[in-house]
């Protein structure tokens, strides 16, 4: 009777097709409209990026180009000729900051009670001026006698009495702006100063001559040190000159031709509308006169003739630049002789030395390039293409030429990349073992959704976390005395390659530790079962059996980190400095407390100044092509890699 009643095979499963509705020939079911639909999801994911690289491609094709005309117009000019000029009185520039601020140091240290005198009777000089200008005019109309000796004494009262107004830590403040190292105003500078102020009461507004010998007392006794800098000081004068005539004339021929160019494109793109119009329409008429008028500012330069006093002022270039080492070479010998006392100005002084060997390099290699500058010699493509694949200066927003070299901002994003993952992958690699090997059905449940938790946070609210919280922490920590041995400690730059990293390395474990632990949870039980069957512990087994065979994920997990780190904006742009230079990488670890820029800081930062279609625009987009294929590459590499994981298991 069961036998019966039970339904036969056909009647409980069937696995014929249903048949749907018919339209134009297609056979449409419930089966096929969702199949249809996501089907559909991914191939408009694949278009969209497909739209995405032809956008990207479009924008940035035309920089090539565009850029080796400007270069052009800066050779015919004269202006590429300055540059080669400035780059070394850059270099200069750089080296003499550094000696200055050894000097600085150093007459601080020595000297620093007697040079705050001098900001202190000027603070109380000013206090005397605004609040006893009439009791001072009444002592200085007395005649000499009793009644005037009487007077300098009630004057001196009074004189004490208003600066007893102006309170020590306001005057702290007022001298820090001067010397921002001075922490604090000794009793002794404080009544000099005084003594110093009431005799400018006295003396009918003069400074005493004992304040102005002050600077030139301390210079004195500073020796050779001071010799040295003064020597360093007027080296760079002949080759500064040469650099302003050079920059003058080149400068006035560029922008001739550029404003010539600008003006003769804007006439080609108006004869083209111009075409399609009636000859006596008022908007061809309208354009016409604005097609004159274009005309009318279009001027003839003689390039020849212009460059004419650039190869005059080239031709007293080598002097010049020869002049400069020579004397640089005699103050960094003064330097050797110099009496220094203090640690950061000894570090200061073989920095200067080893740049010094960098300045002589670079004038020999500027002064080759200047004996063979020919502003007749064509700008190749392949020239505009190592101009910005291999240029160490992104300069724009000027009058004069602008530069796009790509290589501080490719540096920038690199370098706080590489730091951000050597925090990161410790800390989420080590988290994703713990939860997945070690922590509690309890704890796991806890600290895995808590660290995926961090991934909600906007990266805004984190840069600005990192500008008005962690940025003055660090900087304050850096300051601690004891741990001045860590290499860029103190920190010079409150924004900073270190600090970046720091926010990027918190950004960037949620994402590690996800697709890490993911990768550990995929190796077979089998494996962790065997391994402690044959006697190994729990660590034993983590370490030795599950990460190695869940190595190729983690090596994915940690690239597509790195990849999230590279690709990130509003953190950088707040916290990483935005000072497109390349990194001082001889510093070693002490490059982490330099500002930097980066590829994807900049696109944020000057892409709403720029005008869509002009060159500055399209260099940006080239910056984003080159970071695009970064990511691609990146996120190509960890597909094999994962695709190999499963091929293998």
């Amino acid at each position: 009777m069961a036998k019966k009643n039970q339904p036969n095979l056909s009647e409980r499963v069937s696995f014929k097709r249903k048949r749907g509705v018919q339209l134009m020939g297609l056979n449409l079911n419930a089966d096929g409209a969702v199949k249809g639909f996501f089907g559909g999801n991914a191939y408009l994911a694949i278009l969209f990026l497909f739209f995405i690289c032809i956008f990207l491609f479009k924008s940035a094709i035309g920089f090539i180009p565009g850029y080796r005309t400007e270069l052009s117009e800066a050779r015919i000019s004269g202006v590429e000729a300055a540059n080669h000029v400035n780059y070394q009185l850059t270099g200069y520039d750089a080296l003499y900051t550094k000696v200055n601020q050894a000097f600085i140091n150093e007459r601080r240290a020595r000297f620093g009670a007697l040079e705050t005198v001098v900001p202190i009777y000027e603070e109380l000089e000013s206090i005397i001026d605004d609040q006893l200008e009439n009791e001072v005019d009444e002592y200085t109309e007395l005649d000499e006698g009793p009644e005037k000796e009487s007077a300098a004494i009630t004057l001196k009262e009074s004189v004490r009495k208003v600066c007893a107004t102006l309170p020590r830590s306001k005057l702290l403040e007022e001298i820090q702006v001067r010397l921002p190292e001075t922490e604090e105003i000794s009793e002794d500078s404080y009544t000099r100063a005084l003594i110093f102020a009431e005799q400018y009461a006295l003396n009918e507004y003069e400074t005493p001559d004992e304040v102005n010998r002050i600077p030139s007392m301390i210079n004195e006794q500073m020796g050779s040190f001071f010799k040295a800098i003064d020597t360093i000081k007027q080296s760079d004068d002949e080759l500064r000159q040469i650099y302003v005539m050079i920059e003058k004339q080149a400068l006035t021929t560029y922008q001739t031709i550029f404003n010539n160019r600008t003006n003769q494109e804007s006439i080609d793109v108006l004869s083209k509308d111009l075409e399609s119009l009636e000859s006596e329409s008022k908007r061809a008429v309208a354009i016409q006169e604005r097609i004159d008028k274009l005309r009318s500012k279009i001027v003839e330069v003689d390039t020849d003739e212009n460059i004419k006093l650039v190869y005059a002022e080239i031709k007293k270039h080598d002097e010049a630049a020869d002049k400069m080492i020579s004397e640089f070479q005699a103050g960094v010998d003064l330097l050797a002789k110099a009496e220094i006392q203090t640690e950061k100005s000894e570090i200061l002084i073989k920095e200067s030395s080893r740049l010094f060997d960098e300045l002589k390099e670079i004038s020999s290699d500027r002064k080759a390039l200047l004996t063979e500058w020919n502003h007749q010699k064509p700008v190749t493509i392949w020239d505009s293409i190592t101009a910005f694949f291999f240029g160490a200066d992104w300069k724009t927003g000027s009058n004069r030429q602008s530069l796009y070299g790509l290589v501080p901002l490719f540096t920038g994003s690199l370098l706080i990349s590489v730091v951000a993952m050597f925090f990161a992958v410790p800390l989420a690699i080590g988290a994703a073992i713990y939860v997945n090997q070690f922590a509690t059905k309890r704890e796991a449940g806890f600290l895995k959704p808590g660290i995926e938790f961090i991934q909600a946070i906007p990266s805004v609210v984190l840069g600005l976390f990192g500008v008005l919280v962690v940025a003055g922490l660090l900087q304050g920590l850096s300051n601690v005395g004891w741990l001045s041995w860590i290499p860029g400690f103190p920190i010079q730059d409150r924004l900073n390659v270190l600090l970046a990293g720091l926010l990027l390395a918190f950004m960037a474990c949620p994402t590690i530790f996800t697709l890490a632990e993911d990768a550990l949870n995929n190796v077979p039980k089998a494996y962790t079962e065997a391994s402690l069957a044959m006697g190994a512990n729990k660590l034993q087994t983590a370490l030795r059996i599950v990460v190695p065979a869940s190595l190729s994920g983690i090596v994915a997990a940690v690239m597509l980190g790195f990849g999230r780190v590279i690709g990130e904006t509003m953190v950088v742009l707040l916290v990483a400095g935005n000072k497109a230079r390349i990194p001082d990488l001889s510093k070693g670890l002490g490059v982490m407390g330099e500002s930097v820029h980066t590829m994807t800081g900049i696109i944020a930062q000057e892409y709403g100044e720029v005008e869509p279609g002009v060159l500055h625009w399209k260099a940006l987009f080239m910056v984003g092509l080159v970071l695009f294929l970064i990511s691609l590459c990146i996120n190509s590499v960890c597909q094999r890699i994962i695709a190999k994981r499963s091929n293998k298991n």
